[in-house]
C-alpha cells in the first residue's frame, strides 16, 4: 500500500505540463502563468518544476516569471 495517493487532477496536471514542455523546441518561451493555466497546476508548482530544469540545463530563465527551452549539451 503506498504511504500516500496522488489525486487524479494533479496527476493529470502533471501530465499536460509534461506534454506543454515535450512540444516546446529550442529557443521557446513559456511563462509560469502560460504554463499553470495549461496545466491547472499552481503557478507555485510550475515555477517549482521550471527551475528544477534550469537546474538540469533543459530551460535558462530569461526572467523571473520567463523560460527558455535550451539544447541539451551532451559531453
Amino acid at each position: 500500500m503506498p504511504m500516500f495517493s496522488i489525486s487524479p487532477n494533479v496527476t493529470a496536471g502533471f501530465d499536460r505540463l509534461q506534454q506543454l514542455l515535450v512540444d516546446l523546441r529550442v529557443g521557446d518561451e513559456i511563462r509560469v502563468a502560460e504554463a499553470a493555466r495549461a496545466s491547472g497546476l499552481s503557478e507555485h508548482v510550475c515555477l517549482a518544476m521550471l527551475e528544477g530544469l534550469e537546474r538540469a540545463g533543459l530551460m535558462a530563465q530569461a526572467d523571473t516569471h520567463r523560460f527558455v527551452r535550451r539544447r541539451l549539451d551532451f559531453v
